[in-house]
């Protein structure tokens, strides 16, 4: 008699009502995608919506899905939106520095891309920084490759979304400055950030380019975004420096693209990273 208890369970194989429930779609609709039915006059939204949740969750039936990805180069790109500032750019320059050697471990080339239009991409996987929803959206609806949202809430469990824990830095900020700080930040493209990022403090100062820095007034302020520390370490400031977002985001994301590319079956709740 043989004792299997220790085996790993083998993960569930996806089906078409797993691929229906996270498109948002019937099973009907999945099967006339699946088997390209044009007779039922599907929209090109809703295709790209089953293709997604098939290529994520690896649902084998289709053959356009299994083969998806065979033929790319294993790189990484990061985009960013159009209204990206040259303090944001800056800010990615930084990421891509801590991101690179972990992509060099899994023999991936790390990448940034210029390029702002919703258009395919000869990749492996895409790094979305600081993007609008529609723009995240509209680019994730070209490719069928694992698309991270990294300081971005699109708050979709179709991607992994990577973002600072504003609350849990509000927390650590009062600890050291009690209420008199401000927090400094780059100006956000992604609305739903800034919103959030308003409505947790008090007294933010969004920058939208460097010379920003100067009409600074509080003395007391919170960074968590390692490019502005040299906009403001030589200068009268007291500075509290969050360290999460700088120390945990490039191997976060790097676990996100991982999880993403062997398409593991994990909760909805998984896919929104906090650091």
């Amino acid at each position: 008699m043989t004792d299997d208890r220790n085996e790993p369970l083998k993960p569930k194989k996806a089906t078409n009502r797993d691929v229906a429930k996270l498109a948002g779609v019937s099973v009907a609709t999945v099967s006339y995608v699946v088997n390209g039915r044009e007779d039922q006059h599907i929209s090109e939204a809703t295709k790209k919506k089953v293709y997604q949740a098939i290529n994520f969750l690896n649902y084998s039936p289709n053959p356009y899905a299994v083969g998806l990805n065979s033929e790319q180069p294993q790189t990484v790109v990061i985009r960013s939106s159009a209204s990206a500032s040259s303090l944001t750019e800056r800010e990615i320059l930084n990421f891509m520095h801590t991101l690179d050697p972990l992509c060099e471990k899994k023999n991936m080339q790390l990448n940034y891309s210029l390029d702002k239009r919703a258009a395919k991409l000869a990749a492996t996987a895409c790094i979305c920084f600081d993007m609008p929803n529609e723009e995240f959206h509209d680019l994730a609806g070209e490719n069928f490759i694992p698309v991270i949202a990294v300081d971005s809430l699109v708050n979709d469990p179709v991607f992994f979304q990577i973002t600072v824990d504003f609350d849990n830095m509000l927390s650590a900020a009062r600890t050291r400055f009690g209420e008199d700080f401000c927090y400094v930040c780059i100006e956000p493209s992604n609305a739903q950030t800034k919103r959030v990022i308003s409505d947790t403090f008090a007294n933010v100062a969004f920058l939208s380019k460097a010379s920003d820095a100067d009409k600074v007034q509080c003395k007391r302020i919170v960074l968590s975004q390692p490019s502005l520390l040299e906009l403001f370490e030589n200068k009268d400031f007291e500075i509290f420096f969050y360290t999460a977002n700088a120390e945990k985001r490039p191997s976060l994301t790097m676990e996100c693209i991982n999880k993403a590319l062997n398409r593991l079956n994990v909760a909805d709740e998984e896919h929104f990273v906090k650091l």
